[in-house]
């Protein structure tokens, strides 16, 4: 249907010419296009235009930037988002060497801001890293499946800035993680806490989460707390008592109580009375 509708419209090929479609042609054309489009999720036409690359002898002529960044639009994105992972490497290196030097420097105070300015700034460029090496890990991903949109790419560049936050921030809650199987401490530096707050932003609001909750514990007074739909309390039913002092199940007694249903009949501990006019055919039956 979709490529019968493309031939009519004149977009089938160089041969085609276009002779229109009819309302019940372009509903039927749209009934197949969703269908199509909910099998193939989150694979789209915009990705697969966004990952298609067009090799050289195809349209596009094979120059030295292609070569590196590639003949996709999203292998382009990523390869020019790696230099930027590479530009953060390039100044973690170095500010760590310029750490270093100023720390063997005999006078303490002769470097002192600049030292504890890198030092301050290390665990956000840790972060922005780590996230840059998440997302590069991802991209590659989505490219390989052809769902990569190029629509996302300010939220690709959002995440670097929130990794870098995450890193620079992660180092006021936590100076080191304890591994829950063996209650392990594992004591990490705030380079270490900032790549991984980077990679894992997740876990810096998971741990903010828990700060939260040990400092302001919930209480019945909270509006959160007091919202929350209570269970009701079913009252358990008396049972119903008869003449012979014996009880209904209480599982009988709305039955009992409501005249328009009709009770469940309870089983007797008692054998059921045998009528005089059975018995005695019995025993003649019998020749007793």
């Amino acid at each position: 249907m979709i490529q019968s509708t493309a031939v009519n419209l004149g977009l089938g090929g160089e041969d085609s010419s276009a002779i229109g479609v009819t309302t019940a042609e372009w509903i039927a054309f749209e009934q197949a296009y969703y269908r199509l489009a909910f099998a193939m999720s989150p694979v789209t036409a915009e990705t697969l235009a966004a990952t298609q690359a067009v090799m050289p002898g195809g349209g596009e002529a094979s120059t030295l930037f292609n070569r590196i960044f590639g003949y996709s639009p999203a292998l382009r994105f990523t390869r020019g988002f790696a230099v930027v992972a590479i530009v953060i490497a390039a100044f973690v290196v170095i500010a760590e060497c310029q750490v270093a030097v100023y720390g063997l420097e005999t006078d303490a105070t002769k470097f002192f801001w600049q030292k504890n300015i890198l030092q301050s700034l290390l665990p956000w460029a840790y972060g922005a890293f780590g996230s840059c090496a998440y997302l590069l890990r991802s991209a590659h991903y989505y490219i390989y499946q052809r769902s990569f949109d190029l629509r996302r790419k300010p939220e690709y560049f959002n995440l670097v800035l929130l990794g870098a936050i995450s890193g620079g921030a992660i180092i006021l809650f936590v100076n080191y993680l304890v591994n829950e199987g063996d209650d392990t401490v594992l004591h990490l530096s705030s380079a270490a806490l900032g790549f991984v707050a980077g990679y894992s932003t997740d876990f810096l609001f998971n741990t903010i989460e828990r700060v939260v909750a040990a400092i302001f514990p919930k209480t019945d007074s909270d509006p959160k707390v007091s919202q929350r739909p209570q269970k009701p309390v079913a009252n358990k039913p008396r049972p119903v008592q008869d003449n012979d002092g014996s009880r209904d199940d209480p599982g009988n007694v709305e039955q009992a109580v409501n005249g328009n249903q009709t009770s469940k009949p309870r089983r007797s501990s008692k054998k059921p009375a045998i009528p005089a006019a059975q018995t005695g055919a019995a025993t003649e039956k019998d020749g007793h």
